[in-house]
């Protein structure tokens, strides 16, 4: 799978692409005789996907995707469908897995034909599998993908879009606020994922371009910077390592389990009083859950609060469970798919995607939704949240 414009993103080597055309090419045999011709007497329906990691490091994250969308759907399903037709949701798991995500949008495309897609979480999936949703003129809309590439490929353009901002957004965020607040010392740790090297690699940027353009003694630097191994229960001998760097502020772009096991060691190797910043990977309940009392006062950016009370009731109710900034993003995604599919009144997948391009202030839990040329969101797409009694809560006056 030939991936364009590599300059921007050098570190990207995703390597399986030739496997995973040998192993679609025996697959298309099997999935031929399965038929992808509607039988006589089948329901004649609107086929869309919600794909996520529901297994794998993140399943709750994914779950909570899954379960934005599939609100989104029943709720539809309830006023009548499209065109009183039902609107059936495919659910899939990715697992966190870039091959089974490419699997998943192969056959999408191929033997189920959906009409869209929301998904998938991870970059390093949504970038090769929007390669076959494009190929196909199927829309994907992604409620979680942030890395800039995403979106910048012109051989997708027109297909791909989010329903959140992007890394180097969130990454000038952190540095505002690091330079704001009088931080000197950066602990930078990174997971080994495209989502982890893209937001540290943009922190960084922003870093050395505020630096470059303001030429003062003592500006903020990273003293320490690393890898962190996703999935551990401790971190204790990275922590020691931290420690004698002496950081004043800890930037993770990482996900919520591994920040709040790292979180919960600091007090053990004397970070009790260093300034926690998280990516939007790390904003869920998890991560307090993980780093119990010690992640008070921690900082993490997420999509914008719901602003929609009674979607949170309604989620609630459903579910039994809060509402995350991903569940909002798939529900939203999930409503702007459905009504393009209204507008275009058929089963026309590359009508559809040009209505979804054309979205502007589209009314959705978080807030008016409207997509700029590449399929980014117009606004800033996040906000800053600190942890007080156990809770996330917004801080007002941080967000760029």
């Amino acid at each position: 799978m030939k991936i364009k414009n590599k300059s921007n993103y050098k570190s990207i080597d995703y390597g399986y692409s030739k496997n995973l055309w040998f192993i679609f090419s025996l697959l298309s045999i099997v999935l031929l005789l399965n038929g992808c011709v509607r039988p006589p007497g089948a329901e004649d329906v609107y086929k869309i996907a919600a794909i996520a990691p529901m297994t794998g490091t993140d399943p709750a994250l994914g779950t909570s995707v899954i379960n934005g969308a599939e609100l989104a759907v029943e709720e539809a399903n309830e006023k009548g469908g499209i065109n009183g037709k039902k609107i059936v949701l495919i659910k899939e798991d990715d697992g966190g897995l870039v091959g089974e995500g490419s699997f998943f949008a192969y056959r999408l495309t191929r033997t189920e034909m959906v009409l869209g897609v929301v998904g998938h979480v991870d970059s390093d999936i949504s970038i090769p599998a929007s390669e076959f949703y494009a190929n196909a003129m199927i829309v994907q809309i992604s409620p979680g993908s942030t890395v800039p590439y995403f979106t910048e490929r012109k051989d997708v353009r027109g297909y791909v879009f989010r329903t959140i901002g992007r890394d180097d957004t969130q990454g000038k965020m952190i540095v505002d606020y690091i330079i704001k607040h009088g931080f000197k010392k950066i602990a930078l740790l990174y997971s080994n994922r495209e989502y982890g090297r893209s937001l540290s690699g943009e922190f960084a940027r922003s870093l050395k371009a505020h630096a470059e353009a303001n030429n003062k003694s003592n500006k903020p630097e990273i003293v320490f910077y690393s890898r962190i191994e996703r999935g551990k229960p401790d971190y204790d001998s990275l922590l020691t390592q931290i420690s004698f760097s002496k950081p004043d502020v800890v930037v993770l772009a990482g996900e919520y389990n591994d920040g709040g096991n790292l979180v919960r060691g600091f007090p053990k190797y004397g970070l009790t009083n260093v300034q926690f910043i998280g990516g939007d990977g790390v904003y869920h309940d998890e991560f307090i859950r993980y780093g119990g009392k010690n992640t008070e006062g921690a900082l993490v950016i997420s999509a914008p609060p719901i602003q929609d009370e009674d979607f949170i009731l309604r989620y609630k109710k459903r579910f039994e469970q809060e509402p995350t900034g991903y569940t909002a993003n798939a529900y939203d995604a999930t409503n702007i798919l459905i009504e393009a599919i209204k507008q275009v009144k058929e089963k026309d997948s590359d009508k559809i995607a040009k209505i979804v391009a054309a979205t502007q202030n589209f009314k959705g839990v978080t807030g008016k939704i409207s997509f700029n040329k590449d399929g980014d969101l117009t606004t800033l797409g996040f906000v800053f949240n600190k942890v007080i009694n156990g809770k996330f809560v917004v801080v007002k006056g941080e967000h760029g």
